[in-house]
């Protein structure tokens, strides 16, 4: 019966050919042989794309893709989770957009970004019957108003489903928000449903392909308090290889015995 979780936040970087030497076609074999040596039960990939999920799928075969754009017509950059077949199964899952009409595709809020930005909501099963919901997003890279009126929603996701059962749950993904702003401190103040940020002592994960001497922390794992009295483990996946990474931020990786969960 497997009891510990292996869960990766990873912002993958879109295909931009002025990266040089990271754009992505170089990128590809470092990310693939890192999934592999690793063996994460669930990955949540930001800026996953129609260009990149082809390539994920035919290449990681031992894990199911789970892929949806954020644009109106459903394509474009997206959110991408990926199951390890033989260790996680899901339940079930959904979409919903960070605006004030969260169903309706391309909705965003007024003061955002040009972008949309969605949440991808799915309830997941290990290997041996333990059940956990993920909420994983991507929040507004320019607005900070638009970050706060996002996470507000995905925690009022949050406490709506908490009204259901209190299954382990995760809160991940590029918040791009910094430790002590607003963002953040919603986060570590709701009061509804009480959460930690498993990554608080990590370090920072955007580090722009090596040019930040000093990489911000704009990359976290949250989970419920019950959950976080659990033993684990968090790192970061720095593996670079003549100037190569794996992406532009560092992914996240967690290790988390929820067979211990009190």
């Amino acid at each position: 019966m497997k009891k510990e979780l292996c869960l990766v936040s990873f912002n993958l970087r879109c295909l931009f050919y002025g990266d040089g030497i990271n754009s992505f076609v170089h990128r590809a074999g470092m990310i693939l042989h890192k999934i592999d040596e690793r063996r994460p039960d669930v990955i949540c990939f930001q800026e996953a794309t129609g260009e990149i999920v082809p390539f994920l799928k035919k290449h990681l075969p031992e894990y199911e893709l789970h892929f949806r754009g954020r644009n109106a017509d459903l394509g474009g950059e997206g959110l991408c989770a990926a199951l390890n077949k033989s260790t996680a199964q899901l339940f079930d899952a959904d979409i919903f957009w960070l605006s004030p009409t969260p169903f309706v595709p391309g909705s965003r809020f007024e003061s955002q970004s040009d972008c949309p930005r969605i949440c991808q909501s799915l309830s997941v099963r290990l290997d041996g019957g333990i059940v956990f919901r993920l909420y994983h997003t991507h929040l507004d890279h320019i607005s900070d108003e638009a970050r706060i009126l996002g996470i507000r929603q995905v925690m009022a996701r949050v406490s709506k489903d908490r009204e259901k059962g209190e299954d382990p749950l995760f809160i991940l993904g590029d918040f791009n928000a910094l430790p002590g702003s607003r963002t953040i401190e919603f986060c570590d103040e709701f009061r509804e449903v009480k959460i930690k940020d498993l990554t608080r002592e990590s370090g920072g994960t955007f580090h722009d392909f090596g040019r930040n001497r000093e990489p911000e922390k704009i990359d976290y794992i949250y989970t419920d308090l019950r959950t976080a009295a659990c033993p684990h483990t968090v790192g970061l996946w720095k593996d670079t290889d003549s100037g190569i990474y794996l992406s532009d931020h560092y992914p996240v990786e967690l290790k988390i015995s929820l067979g211990d969960r009190a």
